[in-house]
């Protein structure tokens, strides 16, 4: 059994959870999903819209708020959690209401197919006009706006291709050219395309993050990384996971510095029967973020990933870009590697990184 020690911040972000509740409670909890981000060490997350009923109204806001605080408030979590608020064709003066609140990081936008058809979650919007009146709120009040990737009409043509990604990739970005000053997030990125377009638009100054997720950085779409007695289902996201090729260019993009890239885990519980009858997408992940970080940084030195470098992918790259106050003190954590053996939400949900050795950090000094 290896062992090492790293630096890490005081405070880890999280910057992309699903905490279900509400008439999806049977998933998870915002509750269950705070304490297994402890488990992880993320101290601050920022929770999605697309719950049940979806948060695109100030009463659905205020109740979810309320879930969030008196979670922390039993875990005794006291770094401040966050939620992104649900932008619709209908509902951009409620837009405007949410983002006055504090706890409101920005808008979130799910395209809908021309015929209303959903790629995942409860809520979106198919007119143009409404991504670009979403960005001008943004910018005007200093959030951001982030963005699921998938074409939902290249979708039903040619299924969750590279080329559904890219596409609204492209319109995002085309799209917040005519806005300036707006800052937006490309969630869960997942192909090299992508990143190349993001690239560019970096380079020509915009603020356009790049988020990625540890599953888009371990799994590919071949079913030999894949846990062999998992079935096959519990691999399925959105957007879906790609060939070694693209995340092989994933791990090497980490190695660069760039302020505007950043983990986020999009994790996702469905039960069972949600999985294999329903094939329903997403897996959890939030126990593992951190350490699947470290593991490409330490792992027998393939990555060049120093220190600083990961304390800025899972923490400082993402408070300076929503600027979220946080400390930049550092703790020292013992890193061991371990092969993850435990399933989630109190072993209801299949976890598929079951089977996968990963560095794991603890605190040091902890008894």
């Amino acid at each position: 059994m290896k062992r090492n020690t790293i630096f890490l911040p005081k405070t880890i972000i999280n910057p992309h959870t699903h905490g279900r509740d509400l008439n999806e409670k049977y998933k998870t909890t915002v509750k269950q999903v705070l304490q297994e981000s402890l488990l992880g060490n993320i101290g601050i997350s920022i929770f999605m819209p697309n719950t049940d009923p979806s948060i695109t109204t100030i009463g659905a806001l205020d109740n979810y708020l309320t879930i969030i605080k008196k979670a922390a408030r039993d875990l005794g979590i006291a770094d401040s959690q966050y939620v992104y608020f649900g932008l619709t064709d209908d509902n951009l003066d409620k837009c405007s209401a949410a983002l006055e609140y504090p706890e409101v990081i920005g808008l979130k936008g799910y395209p809908l197919g021309k015929d209303g058809s959903v790629t995942t979650g409860k809520c979106g919007f198919i007119k143009s006009k409404t991504m670009i009146e979403g960005m001008k709120l943004v910018a005007e009040k200093n959030k951001v706006i982030a963005f699921h990737c998938d074409d939902p009409d290249i979708i039903a043509k040619s299924g969750n291709s590279i080329e559904a990604e890219v596409n609204y990739v492209e319109s995002v970005i085309e799209t917040a050219m005519r806005v300036p000053n707006v800052k937006v997030v490309i969630c869960h990125v997942s192909c090299r395309e992508s990143c190349e377009l993001i690239l560019t638009a970096q380079k020509n100054g915009m603020q356009i993050a790049i988020e990625i997720s540890p599953r888009n950085l371990f799994f590919s779409c071949e079913p030999s990384t894949w846990n062999k007695d998992i079935h096959p289902n519990f691999y399925h996201c959105y957007n879906v996971l790609r060939s070694w090729y693209h995340v092989l260019y994933l791990r090497n993009l980490l190695c660069f510095p760039n302020s505007l890239v950043f983990i986020g885990t999009d994790d996702a519980q469905h039960l069972p029967f949600e999985k294999l009858g329903k094939r329903a997408a997403g897996m959890p992940g939030n126990r593992e973020m951190v350490a699947c970080i470290i593991t490409l940084a330490r792992k027998k030195n393939i990555y060049n990933i120093p220190d600083n470098q990961v304390q800025n992918l899972i923490s400082y790259n993402a408070a300076s870009f929503f600027n979220i106050p946080i400390s930049h003190e550092l703790e020292e954590y013992v890193i061991e590697e371990k092969f993850v053996d435990y399933d989630y939400n109190n072993g209801k949900v299949v976890n598929p990184w079951k089977g996968t050795a990963l560095f794991f950090p603890a605190r040091k000094n902890l008894k």
